[in-house]
């Protein structure tokens, strides 16, 4: 999607997070697109996954708008 032009973040559990690194580097991709979740969100209650989700809606508004700060390479 950013190769698009569409802004796009991509999250990943920890266990997960260098695969992801991997492939945007790969795909030439920022890597400042990759939210890390700690922990397994399979096993945390609802209520804990609702803040996570929080969380990274504003890290991921946090990112956008640092991206758009950075002139196109």
């Amino acid at each position: 999607m950013i190769k698009l032009g569409v802004p796009a973040v991509g999250v990943a559990s920890e266990q997960f997070i260098k695969l992801a690194r991997t492939v945007l580097r790969s795909q030439k991709v920022p890597e400042e697109v990759a939210i890390e979740v700690k922990g397994n969100p399979e096993f945390v209650s609802d209520e804990e996954l609702a803040r996570i989700a929080e969380a990274i809606a504003a890290e991921a508004v946090s990112r956008f708008r640092g991206l758009e700060a950075k002139p196109a390479s």
